[in-house]
């Protein structure tokens, strides 16, 4: 049963640490992509997190958004698309998601005005005009409800340490007992047999026997954590000592 038991739970750390490094690989990509891109994504696909009411009710704020990178000049953009476009706010720079409510050119260049589809947040268009260049990926349609928040704490420092680092080092703490469990077992393991094998040669009696064997994985177990065997004529001394006792 303790053996079952322990699988169990061997099982359900392996595969909670095969999701932490999953999650951990997707991060590190994510950041790697965004130096050269401008926007974190995966195959051409940026995952975003909404961090704002300014969309509602087509996402609301702890969604992830699927978004596709499109910073190119050339990309022709229409009204109706949602887009992402770089922004500062109090002089931190992110990103800011939005729907394309009317194209103006001017010339060689088109502009793209852009407004939330929230009302009451934000009854005006937005300020500044976007181009093509400034426009860095387009929605989708796609989203997932609630995972935004997750995946911007993860992406944080903290968030990082406490989702990805700290688990690891339990992770590793672990099997490291569990490493050292297995060589004690095995070790014993092996004292077990070497013991057996020395008294099976040996003409003793059942009682003999018993105790030869316990004598000998006390005295191994005081000197080291390694075993070694016994030969057949310690084990015969032994034999003459206890019969003379009796």
């Amino acid at each position: 049963m303790k053996s079952k038991v322990k699988r169990i739970i061997n099982t359900i750390v392996d595969v909670i640490v095969i999701l932490i490094l999953i999650v951990s690989i997707l991060v590190v990509v994510l950041s790697l992509t965004t130096k050269s891109s401008g926007v974190p994504n995966l195959f051409g696909y940026a995952p975003l997190s909404v961090e704002s009411y300014s969309m509602e009710d087509t996402f609301d704020k702890g969604d992830l958004i699927i978004c596709k990178v499109t910073n190119n000049m050339s990309y022709k953009y229409k009204v109706g698309d949602i887009v992402t476009f770089p922004i500062e706010i109090q002089g931190v720079n992110t990103y800011n998601t939005h729907r394309i409510v009317e194209v103006i050119k001017d010339e060689s260049i088109t502009y793209y005005r852009t407004q939330g589809d929230n009302q009451k947040t934000n009854p005006v268009p937005d300020e500044e005009l976007q181009t093509s260049t400034s426009i860095v990926a387009k929605y989708t349609g796609k989203k997932i409800s609630g995972v935004g928040n997750a995946l911007g704490f993860i992406r944080t420092q903290f968030g990082f340490f406490i989702c990805i680092l700290l688990p690891m080092i339990i992770f590793f703490i672990y099997e490291a007992i569990r490493v050292v469990m297995n060589i004690i077992a095995y070790n014993k393991e092996k004292a077990i047999i070497a013991a057996n094998e020395a008294v099976q040669n040996a003409e003793l009696t059942d009682e003999q026997r018993k105790r030869a064997i316990e004598e000998y994985l006390a005295a191994t177990a005081q000197k080291s954590d390694t075993v070694s065997g016994v030969e057949v004529q310690q084990a015969s001394k032994n034999n003459d000592s206890s019969d003379t006792e009796e």
